[in-house]
Protein backbone atom coordinates (compact mmCIF):
# COMPACT_ATOMS: atom_id res chain seq x y z
CA UNK A 1 0.00 0.00 0.00
CA UNK A 2 1.66 3.02 -0.81
CA UNK A 3 1.92 5.83 1.37
CA UNK A 4 -1.61 7.81 1.69
CA UNK A 5 -3.44 6.14 -0.30
CA UNK A 6 -6.93 5.37 0.92
CA UNK A 7 -7.01 2.08 3.05
CA UNK A 8 -10.66 0.39 2.20
CA UNK A 9 -12.74 -0.12 5.02
CA UNK A 10 -13.37 -3.74 4.02
CA UNK A 11 -11.62 -6.75 2.04
CA UNK A 12 -13.66 -9.22 -0.13
CA UNK A 13 -11.57 -12.57 -0.59
CA UNK A 14 -12.26 -15.12 -3.30
CA UNK A 15 -10.48 -17.93 -4.37
CA UNK A 16 -11.20 -19.04 -7.48
CA UNK A 17 -10.71 -22.11 -9.91
CA UNK A 18 -11.92 -22.68 -12.97
CA UNK A 19 -14.91 -20.31 -12.46
CA UNK A 20 -14.96 -18.25 -15.65
CA UNK A 21 -18.74 -19.78 -15.94
CA UNK A 22 -19.80 -17.41 -12.65
CA UNK A 23 -16.89 -14.75 -11.94
CA UNK A 24 -18.02 -11.96 -13.31
CA UNK A 25 -21.86 -12.43 -11.77
CA UNK A 26 -19.94 -12.62 -8.35
CA UNK A 27 -17.85 -9.60 -9.15
CA UNK A 28 -20.89 -7.22 -10.28
CA UNK A 29 -22.52 -8.53 -6.40
CA UNK A 30 -19.90 -7.02 -4.76
CA UNK A 31 -19.89 -3.39 -7.06
CA UNK A 32 -23.46 -3.74 -6.57
CA UNK A 33 -23.31 -3.21 -2.98
CA UNK A 34 -24.87 -0.21 -0.93
CA UNK A 35 -21.66 0.40 0.96
CA UNK A 36 -19.25 1.45 -1.12
CA UNK A 37 -15.57 1.55 1.00
CA UNK A 38 -14.29 -1.98 -0.15
CA UNK A 39 -11.27 -3.60 -2.42
CA UNK A 40 -12.06 -7.11 -4.03
CA UNK A 41 -9.25 -9.53 -3.97
CA UNK A 42 -9.31 -12.68 -6.27
CA UNK A 43 -6.54 -15.42 -6.07
CA UNK A 44 -6.86 -18.19 -9.70
CA UNK A 45 -5.71 -20.88 -7.95
CA UNK A 46 -4.52 -22.75 -10.85
CA UNK A 47 -7.39 -22.08 -13.61
CA UNK A 48 -7.08 -23.59 -17.02
CA UNK A 49 -10.75 -21.93 -18.43
CA UNK A 50 -10.41 -18.43 -18.71
CA UNK A 51 -10.51 -17.66 -15.20
CA UNK A 52 -7.66 -15.52 -15.18
CA UNK A 53 -8.54 -14.04 -18.53
CA UNK A 54 -11.80 -13.03 -16.95
CA UNK A 55 -10.11 -11.64 -13.96
CA UNK A 56 -7.27 -9.63 -15.65
CA UNK A 57 -10.15 -7.30 -17.53
CA UNK A 58 -12.06 -6.87 -14.53
CA UNK A 59 -10.88 -3.72 -13.78
CA UNK A 60 -9.14 -1.51 -11.22
CA UNK A 61 -11.87 -2.35 -8.29
CA UNK A 62 -10.50 -5.90 -8.77
CA UNK A 63 -6.93 -6.66 -7.52
CA UNK A 64 -6.15 -10.29 -9.23
CA UNK A 65 -3.48 -12.84 -7.83
CA UNK A 66 -2.35 -15.71 -9.40
CA UNK A 67 -1.23 -19.65 -8.30
CA UNK A 68 0.40 -21.06 -11.11
CA UNK A 69 -0.72 -24.12 -9.44
CA UNK A 70 -3.88 -25.23 -8.15
CA UNK A 71 -2.97 -25.91 -4.25
CA UNK A 72 -6.94 -25.59 -2.67
CA UNK A 73 -9.01 -22.72 -1.85
CA UNK A 74 -7.57 -22.15 1.95
CA UNK A 75 -3.67 -21.71 0.03
CA UNK A 76 -5.49 -19.34 -1.87
CA UNK A 77 -6.99 -17.57 0.24
CA UNK A 78 -4.38 -17.43 2.27
CA UNK A 79 -2.74 -15.56 -0.78
CA UNK A 80 -5.97 -13.04 -1.12
CA UNK A 81 -5.66 -12.39 2.29
CA UNK A 82 -1.47 -11.30 2.66
CA UNK A 83 -2.44 -9.09 -0.26
CA UNK A 84 -5.71 -7.73 1.93
CA UNK A 85 -5.79 -4.09 3.42
CA UNK A 86 -9.16 -3.95 4.85
CA UNK A 87 -9.72 -3.49 8.25
CA UNK A 88 -12.25 -6.00 7.67
CA UNK A 89 -12.62 -9.38 5.62
CA UNK A 90 -15.83 -10.62 3.81
CA UNK A 91 -15.19 -14.04 2.76
CA UNK A 92 -17.49 -14.96 -0.99
CA UNK A 93 -16.85 -17.98 -3.02
CA UNK A 94 -16.20 -17.40 -6.51
CA UNK A 95 -19.57 -19.47 -7.65
CA UNK A 96 -21.68 -17.63 -4.78
CA UNK A 97 -23.07 -14.10 -4.80
CA UNK A 98 -23.50 -11.35 -2.02
CA UNK A 99 -27.04 -9.40 -2.00
CA UNK A 100 -26.64 -5.80 -1.92
CA UNK A 101 -27.29 -5.04 1.07
CA UNK A 102 -24.40 -7.60 2.63
CA UNK A 103 -21.56 -4.92 3.44
CA UNK A 104 -23.71 -2.85 4.98
CA UNK A 105 -25.69 -4.89 6.70
CA UNK A 106 -22.95 -7.25 7.76
CA UNK A 107 -20.81 -4.12 9.20
CA UNK A 108 -23.83 -2.43 11.26
CA UNK A 109 -24.46 -5.63 12.81
CA UNK A 110 -20.38 -5.84 14.07
CA UNK A 111 -20.62 -2.41 15.27
CA UNK A 112 -23.92 -3.04 17.01
CA UNK A 113 -22.00 -5.83 18.64
CA UNK A 114 -19.10 -4.00 19.88
CA UNK A 115 -21.23 -0.93 21.12
CA UNK A 116 -23.23 -3.87 23.38
CA UNK A 117 -20.05 -5.26 24.56
CA UNK A 118 -20.06 -8.94 25.68
CA UNK A 119 -16.47 -9.86 24.74
CA UNK A 120 -14.47 -8.99 21.17
CA UNK A 121 -16.19 -9.93 17.86
CA UNK A 122 -14.45 -13.05 16.09
CA UNK A 123 -16.92 -12.81 13.33
CA UNK A 124 -20.33 -11.91 11.76
CA UNK A 125 -22.01 -14.62 10.02
CA UNK A 126 -25.19 -14.11 7.81
CA UNK A 127 -28.05 -16.35 6.25
CA UNK A 128 -27.84 -17.15 2.80
CA UNK A 129 -30.56 -18.14 -0.01
CA UNK A 130 -29.61 -21.72 -1.86
CA UNK A 131 -29.82 -21.62 -5.71
CA UNK A 132 -29.49 -25.30 -7.17
CA UNK A 133 -29.20 -25.19 -10.72
CA UNK A 134 -29.37 -21.83 -11.12
CA UNK A 135 -32.93 -21.95 -9.44
CA UNK A 136 -33.55 -20.86 -5.74
CA UNK A 137 -34.91 -23.18 -3.79
CA UNK A 138 -37.83 -22.12 -1.03
CA UNK A 139 -35.27 -23.09 1.97
CA UNK A 140 -32.18 -20.64 2.98
CA UNK A 141 -29.08 -22.20 4.71
CA UNK A 142 -29.90 -21.26 8.18
CA UNK A 143 -33.63 -23.50 7.55
CA UNK A 144 -31.92 -26.60 6.95
CA UNK A 145 -30.45 -26.42 10.16
CA UNK A 146 -33.08 -27.37 13.25
CA UNK A 147 -31.27 -25.22 15.91
CA UNK A 148 -30.59 -22.38 13.82
CA UNK A 149 -31.41 -19.69 16.55
CA UNK A 150 -29.06 -21.19 19.22
CA UNK A 151 -26.12 -19.07 20.07
CA UNK A 152 -22.73 -19.55 17.97
CA UNK A 153 -20.24 -21.17 21.11
CA UNK A 154 -17.87 -23.13 20.16
CA UNK A 155 -19.36 -26.35 21.31
CA UNK A 156 -22.25 -25.89 18.86
CA UNK A 157 -19.74 -25.55 16.37
CA UNK A 158 -18.44 -28.28 17.05
CA UNK A 159 -21.04 -30.31 16.90
CA UNK A 160 -22.36 -28.85 13.23
CA UNK A 161 -21.50 -25.96 11.74
CA UNK A 162 -23.95 -23.26 10.99
CA UNK A 163 -21.67 -20.84 10.10
CA UNK A 164 -21.71 -19.73 5.77
CA UNK A 165 -18.63 -18.95 3.98
CA UNK A 166 -19.38 -15.48 3.40
CA UNK A 167 -18.93 -14.09 7.09
CA UNK A 168 -17.35 -10.46 7.80
CA UNK A 169 -14.46 -11.28 9.88
CA UNK A 170 -11.84 -8.57 11.47
CA UNK A 171 -8.13 -8.67 9.49
CA UNK A 172 -6.74 -8.75 13.15
CA UNK A 173 -8.27 -11.55 14.38
CA UNK A 174 -7.87 -13.43 11.41
CA UNK A 175 -4.25 -12.89 11.80
CA UNK A 176 -3.35 -13.50 15.29
CA UNK A 177 -5.28 -17.05 14.86
CA UNK A 178 -3.29 -17.78 11.26
CA UNK A 179 -5.91 -17.44 9.03
CA UNK A 180 -6.82 -20.99 7.23
CA UNK A 181 -4.90 -23.80 7.67
CA UNK A 182 -3.67 -25.27 3.98
CA UNK A 183 -4.42 -28.76 4.68
CA UNK A 184 -7.94 -28.50 4.68
CA UNK A 185 -9.82 -28.67 1.77
CA UNK A 186 -13.52 -28.06 1.64
CA UNK A 187 -13.49 -27.52 4.94
CA UNK A 188 -10.81 -24.62 5.88
CA UNK A 189 -13.84 -22.26 7.12
CA UNK A 190 -15.03 -24.28 9.19
CA UNK A 191 -11.50 -25.14 10.87
CA UNK A 192 -11.15 -21.10 10.43
CA UNK A 193 -14.36 -20.78 12.81
CA UNK A 194 -13.39 -22.83 15.10
CA UNK A 195 -9.70 -21.40 15.67
CA UNK A 196 -11.51 -18.35 16.04
CA UNK A 197 -14.22 -19.33 18.83
CA UNK A 198 -11.55 -21.58 20.82
CA UNK A 199 -9.47 -17.84 21.45
CA UNK A 200 -11.85 -16.25 23.08
CA UNK A 201 -13.73 -14.29 20.08
CA UNK A 202 -17.47 -14.23 19.69
CA UNK A 203 -19.83 -15.21 16.86
CA UNK A 204 -22.29 -13.29 16.44
CA UNK A 205 -25.25 -14.24 13.91
CA UNK A 206 -27.27 -11.31 11.47
CA UNK A 207 -29.82 -13.71 10.73
CA UNK A 208 -30.89 -11.41 7.12
CA UNK A 209 -30.54 -13.06 3.98
CA UNK A 210 -28.24 -11.60 2.34
CA UNK A 211 -26.19 -13.82 -0.03
CA UNK A 212 -26.79 -16.53 -2.57
CA UNK A 213 -25.28 -19.88 -2.34
CA UNK A 214 -24.64 -21.70 -5.33
CA UNK A 215 -25.06 -25.37 -5.55
CA UNK A 216 -25.31 -28.04 -8.51
CA UNK A 217 -27.69 -31.20 -7.78
CA UNK A 218 -25.93 -34.26 -6.61
CA UNK A 219 -22.39 -32.26 -6.11
CA UNK A 220 -22.08 -33.69 -2.55
CA UNK A 221 -22.83 -37.33 -3.58
CA UNK A 222 -18.99 -38.09 -5.00
CA UNK A 223 -16.97 -36.21 -2.52
CA UNK A 224 -18.94 -37.49 0.50
CA UNK A 225 -15.33 -39.58 1.40
CA UNK A 226 -13.21 -37.06 0.76
CA UNK A 227 -15.44 -34.16 3.02
CA UNK A 228 -15.78 -37.03 5.69
CA UNK A 229 -11.30 -37.14 5.48
CA UNK A 230 -11.12 -33.14 5.49
CA UNK A 231 -13.71 -32.55 8.37
CA UNK A 232 -12.40 -35.48 10.54
CA UNK A 233 -8.57 -33.73 10.03
CA UNK A 234 -10.47 -30.32 11.33
CA UNK A 235 -11.37 -31.81 14.55
CA UNK A 236 -8.24 -33.83 14.94
CA UNK A 237 -6.19 -30.03 13.90
CA UNK A 238 -8.38 -28.52 17.14
CA UNK A 239 -7.57 -31.51 19.10
CA UNK A 240 -3.54 -31.47 18.44
CA UNK A 241 -4.13 -27.91 19.04
CA UNK A 242 -5.09 -28.72 23.01
CA UNK A 243 -7.39 -25.39 23.71
CA UNK A 244 -10.45 -27.35 24.24
CA UNK A 245 -12.21 -27.96 27.12
CA UNK A 246 -13.11 -31.68 28.60
CA UNK A 247 -16.65 -31.47 27.33
CA UNK A 248 -15.33 -30.04 23.98
CA UNK A 249 -12.76 -32.61 23.02
CA UNK A 250 -15.63 -35.44 23.91
CA UNK A 251 -17.51 -33.57 21.28
CA UNK A 252 -14.82 -33.20 18.52
CA UNK A 253 -13.81 -37.20 18.94
CA UNK A 254 -17.28 -38.01 18.64
CA UNK A 255 -17.54 -36.33 15.00
CA UNK A 256 -14.78 -37.67 14.22
CA UNK A 257 -15.94 -41.30 14.79
CA UNK A 258 -19.00 -39.80 12.75
CA UNK A 259 -16.56 -38.45 9.82
CA UNK A 260 -14.69 -42.05 9.48
CA UNK A 261 -18.29 -43.96 9.69
CA UNK A 262 -19.39 -41.55 6.56
CA UNK A 263 -16.17 -42.29 4.75
CA UNK A 264 -17.18 -45.80 4.98
CA UNK A 265 -20.74 -45.06 3.93
CA UNK A 266 -19.50 -43.79 1.00
CA UNK A 267 -17.00 -46.16 0.24
CA UNK A 268 -19.90 -48.92 0.39
CA UNK A 269 -21.91 -46.72 -2.19
CA UNK A 270 -18.72 -45.40 -4.42
CA UNK A 271 -16.27 -48.00 -4.50
CA UNK A 272 -13.52 -46.15 -6.20
CA UNK A 273 -9.82 -46.87 -7.15
CA UNK A 274 -9.05 -46.95 -3.32
CA UNK A 275 -11.52 -49.05 -2.17
CA UNK A 276 -10.30 -52.45 -2.20
CA UNK A 277 -12.70 -54.52 -0.71
CA UNK A 278 -14.89 -51.98 0.26
CA UNK A 279 -17.18 -54.36 1.56
CA UNK A 280 -14.77 -56.54 3.80
CA UNK A 281 -13.63 -53.00 5.02
CA UNK A 282 -17.41 -51.65 6.47
CA UNK A 283 -17.94 -55.40 7.39
CA UNK A 284 -15.01 -54.94 9.79
CA UNK A 285 -15.69 -51.67 11.03
CA UNK A 286 -19.77 -52.28 11.41
CA UNK A 287 -19.56 -52.06 15.22
CA UNK A 288 -18.44 -48.24 14.79
CA UNK A 289 -21.04 -47.82 12.06
CA UNK A 290 -23.67 -49.32 14.43
CA UNK A 291 -22.89 -47.05 17.15
CA UNK A 292 -22.63 -43.58 14.95
CA UNK A 293 -25.96 -44.95 13.90
CA UNK A 294 -27.88 -44.66 17.27
CA UNK A 295 -25.57 -41.60 18.09
CA UNK A 296 -27.11 -39.46 15.11
CA UNK A 297 -30.46 -40.90 14.35
CA UNK A 298 -30.93 -37.31 12.96
CA UNK A 299 -28.59 -38.08 9.92
CA UNK A 300 -30.25 -41.60 8.82
CA UNK A 301 -31.82 -39.90 6.13
CA UNK A 302 -29.00 -38.88 4.88
CA UNK A 303 -27.10 -41.91 4.70
CA UNK A 304 -29.87 -44.01 3.26
CA UNK A 305 -30.77 -41.24 0.17
CA UNK A 306 -26.70 -41.80 -0.30
CA UNK A 307 -26.64 -45.71 -0.34
CA UNK A 308 -29.80 -45.55 -2.60
CA UNK A 309 -29.34 -42.30 -4.91
CA UNK A 310 -25.79 -41.57 -4.10
CA UNK A 311 -26.16 -37.92 -3.27
CA UNK A 312 -27.33 -36.55 -0.35
CA UNK A 313 -30.58 -35.26 0.45
CA UNK A 314 -31.79 -31.94 0.19
CA UNK A 315 -33.34 -29.86 2.91
CA UNK A 316 -36.93 -29.96 2.15
CA UNK A 317 -36.83 -33.61 1.53
CA UNK A 318 -34.77 -33.91 4.71
CA UNK A 319 -37.91 -32.67 6.59
CA UNK A 320 -40.04 -35.05 4.77
CA UNK A 321 -38.46 -38.01 6.22
CA UNK A 322 -38.69 -36.76 9.61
Amino acid sequence: MVKGEHVPRVSVITPAHNAVAYMGETIESVRGQTFRDWEMVVVDDGSSDGTWELLQSAGPDVRSFRRERPGGPARARNLALANATGELVAFLDADDLLLPGYLESQIECYERALDEGGGAVGLVTCDAQIMVDGKRTSHTHLQRIHDRDAPLTLERILRRNPIYISSLVPASVGESVGWFDPELFGTEDFGLWIKILEAGYRAVLNDRVLAVYRRTSGALSSNIASQGVNNRRAYELALERGRLTPRQRRIARGAIRYNRAMEDVALLRFGGPAASRPLLRVVRRLPRLVWVAMRNPRRWPEWLALLRTGRALDAAELRGHR
